[in-house]
Protein backbone atom coordinates (compact mmCIF):
# COMPACT_ATOMS: atom_id res chain seq x y z
CA UNK A 1 0.00 0.00 0.00
CA UNK A 2 1.31 3.26 -1.13
CA UNK A 3 0.52 6.84 0.70
CA UNK A 4 -2.20 7.45 -2.13
CA UNK A 5 -3.49 4.16 -2.10
CA UNK A 6 -3.97 4.72 2.09
CA UNK A 7 -5.31 7.97 1.29
CA UNK A 8 -7.76 6.97 -1.13
CA UNK A 9 -8.65 3.99 0.98
CA UNK A 10 -9.72 6.17 3.88
CA UNK A 11 -12.47 8.58 1.44
CA UNK A 12 -13.49 5.82 -0.76
CA UNK A 13 -11.87 7.00 -3.71
CA UNK A 14 -9.70 5.78 -6.04
CA UNK A 15 -6.69 6.17 -6.88
CA UNK A 16 -7.44 8.75 -10.12
CA UNK A 17 -9.80 10.46 -8.02
CA UNK A 18 -7.14 11.06 -5.06
CA UNK A 19 -4.74 12.24 -7.45
CA UNK A 20 -6.82 15.05 -8.36
CA UNK A 21 -7.28 16.59 -4.78
CA UNK A 22 -2.55 16.75 -4.77
CA UNK A 23 -1.65 19.60 -3.04
CA UNK A 24 1.39 21.24 -4.40
CA UNK A 25 3.10 17.85 -5.20
CA UNK A 26 6.71 18.32 -4.08
CA UNK A 27 6.29 20.98 -2.12
CA UNK A 28 5.50 19.40 1.14
CA UNK A 29 7.42 17.29 2.91
CA UNK A 30 4.79 14.46 3.02
CA UNK A 31 1.93 13.87 0.48
CA UNK A 32 -0.72 16.56 1.40
CA UNK A 33 -4.72 16.39 -0.57
CA UNK A 34 -7.12 19.20 0.05
CA UNK A 35 -10.76 18.68 -0.30
CA UNK A 36 -13.49 21.74 1.10
CA UNK A 37 -11.67 23.05 3.70
CA UNK A 38 -9.59 20.74 4.81
CA UNK A 39 -6.08 19.62 4.05
CA UNK A 40 -5.22 15.17 4.68
CA UNK A 41 -1.29 13.94 5.01
CA UNK A 42 -0.47 10.58 5.41
CA UNK A 43 2.45 9.37 7.24
CA UNK A 44 4.00 5.82 7.73
CA UNK A 45 5.66 4.85 10.87
CA UNK A 46 7.32 7.25 12.74
CA UNK A 47 7.00 9.91 10.24
CA UNK A 48 5.84 13.58 11.15
CA UNK A 49 3.65 15.31 8.91
CA UNK A 50 3.82 17.70 6.43
CA UNK A 51 5.61 20.31 6.30
CA UNK A 52 5.41 22.91 3.77
CA UNK A 53 8.67 24.91 2.02
CA UNK A 54 6.65 28.31 2.12
CA UNK A 55 6.49 28.02 6.03
CA UNK A 56 3.07 27.87 5.93
CA UNK A 57 1.58 26.74 9.66
CA UNK A 58 -0.36 23.46 9.80
CA UNK A 59 -1.88 22.41 12.98
CA UNK A 60 -2.48 18.41 12.37
CA UNK A 61 -4.66 15.99 14.16
CA UNK A 62 -5.01 12.57 13.81
CA UNK A 63 -7.69 10.73 12.36
CA UNK A 64 -8.23 7.28 13.96
CA UNK A 65 -8.39 4.87 11.12
CA UNK A 66 -8.00 1.16 12.20
CA UNK A 67 -7.62 -0.34 8.80
CA UNK A 68 -4.70 1.93 8.19
CA UNK A 69 -3.35 1.54 11.40
CA UNK A 70 -2.53 -2.31 10.47
CA UNK A 71 -0.71 -1.57 7.81
CA UNK A 72 1.72 1.40 9.82
CA UNK A 73 -0.14 4.45 8.19
CA UNK A 74 -1.78 7.22 10.04
CA UNK A 75 -3.76 10.28 8.37
CA UNK A 76 -3.71 13.21 9.64
CA UNK A 77 -5.94 16.09 8.96
CA UNK A 78 -5.70 20.54 8.75
CA UNK A 79 -8.88 22.07 8.49
CA UNK A 80 -9.37 25.43 7.88
CA UNK A 81 -11.94 28.44 8.24
CA UNK A 82 -13.59 30.59 5.09
CA UNK A 83 -13.61 33.86 5.79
Amino acid sequence: MTKNQAFASHCGLDLSESREYRYHTGRTSQPVWAIDNAYYCVTKGNELPATHRDGMEWNWTEIADQHLNQYHYKIWIHETTRT
